[in-house]
């Protein structure tokens, strides 16, 4: 054992990368490859690691899980105060938005929003070192050798360093990407290498500093404002320092070598005049900040997307690759999220590989860290993009969203952010720090995604859903249009109150499904629309097949994952019974138990039930104080004992009335199940049964409502099942289910599954390592 261990150690000695650039991308690679036991050499331009440029850095989680891993976390987090309240402004200082939306990231991800100061980061990531002598300042590389078996580059100071690989982390100006250039054209490689040569843009500038405390701008508060041309980013960290960005869209879009270049003191003087007087606050203008500037720079806003990361033994990394505008705050933290992707392919290269590693086999690890990074990095560098233009109204569209949808957009700008960062990177050959698997962060429950469980295959799962909905067209038409208020007889009316209190219960899990806060801006939100589409044009046996199948496509248990997007909003989780109660057992009574001289007026109530449960429910809910802002950060299970009251009062209402017309009508089971019979055969000839009476085709509507319903649930279930959120085997959920609608009928049955469903998503998540076994 320990005989190999040395053969291990040795062999990685042996294989050595020369990382060309001290920057946050090239210290975390050296600091992750001096935890895997891999050889490196670090050359910096610059005689000190931590020069003070005027930059700060914004530590989010998909960085700070990497420091975490790496030991140096705690120390950056002594260096900050984190923000936590994210204030927009119009360009004349107007308040249009302000939310926690940062402290809710915090809970989320397990790590708040560090901001500080980049020469900071960089000083502790080099203090972390213990052997500092790898790294080398005042090493500027002027070329690079291929040799056989290696890299040799060279140095301005005549000093030049042999490795196996060589690691651009160089910045936006990459002599190592050039290097990589010149190297591929002279062996005419690399087809998209001209669309690379051209790829470098800049349409914004940036204007970004530091500065002391300004009277006016709170501690723990971030402001952006937006307007025509230019926008403000300042962020308030530890004793009220202020990093402060101002972004301005320039003349043209330039490339290079034409590329616009400022002097530090005429250039950022004539700069700043006409930004003095406007508001980076409600009651501070950027003069303030000005004043109390410790450091600034004023700089193009590069932009660049690279096709080709890598050539023969040359691979780049960080800004020298990916650059993007810095609106969003992912430069450093993709950065660091390279240098850890890349870490562990070298470190699994040299795990598989016996002896020193052969010149395909590095190629083909340097190329894999290529491909895994691309698609990730492309839609970081867009969405950057998009941010920039967006806080600068670069179109009419971008001002429209701006103030009128980002406003009202709720948490959705947290979801896309946590949805991004939960795929990223770790380093995998340390153990995932505590902070990251806390229930409920994102990184804990990403392990709960199924793998290339995508819309298109969730589509694909539910497609007897919609199968459902065309079958009951082609075999009963729209024959059930009027037969609601057309009833002959008690038979016809027993079936008719099976039906309802039955949809009660539907309807009570549909008006959960449209308040949940992670159902926001999906179709899943829109059950009032299906069930009155439904409900007007001849009962639900036709829309709801379709919302089910939306319902799932768009539903799958990630995006519950985050306890408070689980959540249904108090006010409306205390106010769902009662409106239910008002909005849809009463017209359903009154159709059932009115004078019948004025049919179409009881028709028409019907018809527009849904829409009116919708509206009580708006209208009860308004009545009582939303606490959701505080819930969903502290306590985001304060819906769970009134959803237990909504679905119990479901399965009671549609149980009991099944059983009482199972006891007090012997032939009404009989009927309803051969019922289903006859309609499986009717299916199967794609006829209608001959001779249907209006009762039958009641519960015709009845079983493809809540057969639907059920196959429904049994996806979700799967769902949870494959997820390893739920250990009952598919057999015993199946039995619970049909078993349950054989006893008390199919609504109680939907609503106890949909109840049981809940408890399984509030409940905190635990890794079941089964899981993995059933993918």
């Amino acid at each position: 054992m320990k005989q190999s261990a040395m053969a291990a150690n040795g062999k990685r000695d042996s294989f050595r990368v020369i990382i060309v650039g001290g920057s946050v991308a090239g210290l975390t690679l050296a600091l992750s490859l001096e935890r895997a036991g891999i050889d490196y050499l670090v050359l910096e331009a610059r005689d000190q690691i931590s020069p003070q440029v005027g930059a700060s850095i914004g530590i989010f989680s998909n960085g700070a899980r990497i420091l975490d891993q790496l030991g140096i976390y705690d120390s950056i987090e002594q260096h900050t105060d984190p923000p936590i309240w994210h204030d927009m402004l119009t360009g004349e200082g107007t308040l249009v938005q302000k939310v926690d939306s940062l402290r809710l990231m915090q809970i989320r991800t397990g790590y708040p929003v560090a901001f500080l100061e980049r020469r900071q980061v960089l000083q502790l990531l080099y203090d972390h070192f213990p052997n500092r002598s790898k790294i080398l300042t005042g090493k500027r590389v002027l070329g690079v050798d291929h040799l056989n078996r290696g890299v040799r580059v060279h140095c301005d100071d005549g000093s030049d360093f042999t490795g196996d690989i060589v690691a651009g982390a160089d910045g936006v100006h990459s002599q190592i990407r050039q290097a990589m250039w010149q190297h591929a054209e002279s062996h005419n490689a690399l087809k998209h290498l001209k669309r690379d040569r051209q790829a470098m843009f800049a349409e914004y500038r940036c204007l970004f500093g530091i500065s002391s405390a300004v009277p006016g701008l709170a501690e723990k508060t971030q402001y952006r404002t937006f307007n025509k041309d230019w926008s403000f980013l300042v962020v308030v960290g530890k004793d009220c320092q202020c990093f402060w960005f101002v972004f301005e869209k320039l003349d043209k879009v330039y490339r290079p070598p034409n590329m616009p270049s400022y002097n530090k003191d005429t250039d950022q003087n004539e700069f700043v005049k006409q930004f003095m007087a406007r508001y980076v606050a409600q009651t501070v203008t950027f003069g303030a900040l000005w004043q109390r500037r410790t450091a600034a720079t004023l700089t193009v806003l590069e932009e660049a997307q690279y096709t080709h990361w890598t050539y023969d033994r040359i691979v780049c990394l960080g800004d020298a690759i990916h650059k993007m505008t810095p609106n969003i705050g992912q430069g450093g933290n993709w950065a660091i999220e390279s240098a850890a992707a890349l870490t562990n392919k070298l470190n699994k290269l040299l795990m598989r590989t016996k002896g020193r590693p052969v010149a395909d086999d590095i190629r083909a690890a340097l190329k894999d860290f290529e491909q895994s990074r691309h698609a990730r990095t492309k839609e970081v560098c867009e969405t950057a993009g998009f941010a920039t233009r967006l806080e600068a109204f670069a179109t009419l569209a971008h001002r429209l969203m701006s103030m009128y949808v980002v406003p009202y957009a709720g948490d959705m700008l947290v979801d896309v952010h946590c949805q991004a960062v939960a795929g990223a990177p770790k380093l995998d050959f340390l153990p995932p720090p505590e902070k990251s698997l806390r229930d409920g962060t994102v990184f804990q429950t990403a392990r709960f995604v199924e793998p290339g469980d995508n819309p298109a295959w969730r589509a694909l799962r539910a497609l007897p859903l919609l199968a459902t909905c065309l079958l009951n067209y082609q075999v009963l038409g729209s024959a059930a249009a009027a037969v609601v208020t057309q009833m002959d007889g008690a038979a016809d009316r027993r079936s008719l109150a099976a039906l309802m209190t039955d949809l009660a219960a539907l309807q009570t899990v549909g008006m959960v499904e449209t308040v949940r806060r992670g159902n926001n801006f999906t179709l899943a939100a829109l059950w009032p629309v299906f069930a009155l589409v439904g409900h007007w044009k001849g009962l639900l046996g036709y829309a709801a097949p379709v919302y089910f199948f939306v319902h799932y496509v768009q539903c799958s248990p990630d995006r519950f994952a985050a306890p408070d997007n689980r959540l249904v909003p108090r006010h409306y989780a205390k106010t769902i019974l009662a409106a239910v109660a008002v909005g849809y057992i009463l017209p359903a009574a009154s159709l059932l138990f009115a004078d019948r001289t004025h049919p179409r007026v009881f028709e028409r109530v019907w018809q527009v039930c849904p829409l009116i449960t919708a509206l009580v429910h708006r209208a009860f809910a308004s009545a009582i104080p939303n606490t959701t802002a505080t819930e969903r950060v502290q306590n985001p299970y304060a819906d769970m004992r009134y959803l237990r009251l909504a679905y119990a009062a479901g399965v009671f209402i549609s149980g009991a009335t099944y059983c009482y017309l199972a006891i007090t009508s012997k032939w009404y089971t009989h009927t309803f199940w051969s019922d289903a019979l006859q309609l499986w055969q009717a299916y199967r000839g794609l006829a209608v049964p001959a001779e249907v009476s209006r009762g039958q085709l009641i519960r015709y509507h009845h079983l493809i409502t809540f057969g639907s319903s059920l196959l429904w649930e049994l996806l979700h279930f799967r769902d949870l099942r494959r997820a390893g959120r739920l250990n009952t085997s598919y057999l015993k959920v199946a039995g619970v289910l049909f078993g349950t609608a054989m006893l008390m009928g199919p609504g109680a049955a939907m609503a106890l599954a949909w109840a049981w469903r809940e408890e399984v998503l509030a409940r905190k998540a635990r890794w079941d390592t089964e899981a993995e076994k059933r993918r």
